[in-house]
C-alpha cells in the first residue's frame, strides 16, 4: 500500500520537538529535489500545501511556546475536522492551571490578493515588483510595475486583511481551548517598528473570539506576536 510523506504525521501523537524535526526534514527533502524550489513556490499538490500552510505554522507555534514547565505533544490530523491539530500539554505551568492539559490548533494564512500572481511571476520570470503593482491582464499575462506606498498605507491595508481573516475564523465553531495560528505573508518589507504598528492596529480592531490565544507570525522576518 502506498503512503505519502504526510502519513508520518497523520493522527500520530509526537513530542512537539520531534514533530518539528520531522517537518523540517520533510521540507529539506522537498527543497533538495531538482524541482523542489518550484514546488515550494507554486504548491502544486496537497503535500506542499499542507506542509507550508499547516505543518510549518504549527512548528512555529510549538517552538515559540515549548519550554521548561510547558511540554507540548502534537497530533496533526489530515482531514476536514474543525481544527488542524490536537495538543497535549504537561509540566509545572500546566499543573498550576496556567495552560490546559489538552487543546487544539487551527492555522489560517493571510496574504495580499496578488500573492499567487507574484509567486507565478517569480517562477516564470525570476523577478517582480511589489504586490500593489501586479495586474492580471485580459491576455493572461501578468504585469508588474513599481508602486510607491505613501506614508504607512501598506500597514493599514494589511491590518484589514488580517482582521477580516480572524473575523471569518471567529464565526466558526471550534472546540474549547483552540489556539488560532495566523501565518502572515506581509505585503511589503516591514521594519520592526512597522510590525509593532501592524500588531497595534490588529489589537485595536480584534473582534471578540472564543480562541484561547491568537498567535501571529511573519514567514519572512520571523516577527511574532501573541494577542
Amino acid at each position: 500500500m502506498s503512503t505519502t510523506p504526510l502519513a508520518q504525521f497523520d493522527n500520530k501523537l509526537l513530542d512537539g520537538l520531534e514533530f518539528c524535526s520531522r517537518v523540517y526534514a520533510l521540507f529539506e527533502t522537498i527543497r533538495g529535489a531538482e524541482d523542489g524550489p518550484s514546488r515550494l513556490r507554486m504548491r502544486p499538490s496537497r503535500l506542499e500545501k499542507k506542509l507550508l500552510e499547516e505543518l510549518l505554522p504549527i512548528c512555529k507555534y510549538v517552538q515559540a511556546s515549548y519550554r521548561p514547565g510547558r511540554y507540548i505533544s502534537v497530533r496533526w490530523v489530515n482531514g476536514n475536522q474543525k481544527f488542524d491539530a490536537e495538543i497535549l500539554q504537561s509540566g509545572a505551568y500546566v499543573s498550576r492551571n496556567s495552560y490546559p492539559a489538552m487543546g487544539y490548533l487551527e492555522v489560517t494564512c493571510t496574504m495580499h490578493g496578488n500573492d499567487y500572481l507574484i509567486r507565478e511571476l517569480l517562477e516564470t520570470k525570476g523577478a517582480a515588483f511589489g504586490l500593489e503593482g501586479i495586474r492580471l491582464l485580459k491576455s493572461g499575462e501578468i504585469e508588474s510595475i513599481p508602486v510607491v506606498d505613501p506614508n504607512e498605507d501598506f500597514i493599514e491595508s494589511y491590518s484589514k486583511i488580517v482582521l477580516e481573516q480572524i473575523a471569518r475564523k471567529a464565526e466558526a465553531s471550534y472546540p474549547k481551548n483552540t489556539i488560532l495560528i495566523v501565518q502572515c505573508t506581509l505585503n511589503s518589507v516591514y521594519m520592526p517598528d512597522e510590525w509593532e504598528k501592524l500588531i497595534a492596529r490588529v489589537r485595536e480592531g480584534l473582534p471578540e473570539t472564543s480562541f484561547q490565544e491568537v498567535y501571529l507570525y511573519d514567514i519572512a522576518w520571523q516577527y511574532q506576536a501573541l494577542l
